[in-house]
């Protein structure tokens, strides 16, 4: 309850604006019961972006270790990350203001999703590789990370009105490059 709280104080108020014994009141506790759970702020807030990226990343992975085709996959990917990125900011609308502005707070959370995005589509890609439908010259680990920062490129375009529908039409055209690259690597 009381990461719900914070996560709803911190995109409402900001972060900076709330505090240890704002987060208490709103919770219904006292001070000391919420320094029982967490140390400070800080804590909280790791808290609070480790739930996002689980909201994130459930659904991605439960795609990903489905039994669509390969290509349906990185295609769905590309759009399912995009829309879960937008709850985000539709639950937490200060931080596509910082995300906006660049905030080095939200670049850390951007590094941090892509670290959790990277072993949810190495099996992906390995699965693929051993069943020779990509090359295997190139590593899981680099097919991942080339295809999420094809991505990545894509997301500052939801902090505009009505952006997601571009950024979901670009990352569709980034899915598509992509799989045309890897496709020519294969001969």
């Amino acid at each position: 309850m009381i990461i719900d709280v914070a996560a709803r104080l911190f995109g409402t108020a900001g972060l900076s604006k709330t505090t240890m014994e704002t987060i208490a009141a709103s919770a219904g506790r006292g001070r000391r019961t919420v320094y029982m759970y967490f140390r400070n702020k800080a804590e909280i807030y790791e808290a609070v972006v480790a739930k996002e990226i689980r909201f994130i990343t459930g659904p991605l992975h439960d795609l990903v270790a489905s039994d669509e085709p390969f290509e349906k996959i990185i295609k769905s990917y590309s759009e399912l990350r995009l829309r879960q990125l937008d709850e985000l900011s539709a639950r937490n609308p200060l931080i596509i203001k910082d995300f906006a502005q660049g905030h080095s707070r939200v670049e850390r959370l951007r590094q941090k999703l892509q670290r959790a995005e990277l072993p949810i589509l190495i099996p992906l890609f390995t699965r693929q590789i051993k069943q020779k439908t990509l090359s295997s010259v190139i590593t899981p680990g680099d097919y991942a990370t080339i295809f999420l920062n094809m991505l990545r490129g894509n997301d500052l375009l939801i902090t505009k009105t009505d952006g997601l529908t571009e950024a979901i039409r670009l990352s569709a055209v980034s899915a598509d490059i992509f799989l045309r690259g890897v496709a020519s690597l294969k001969r």
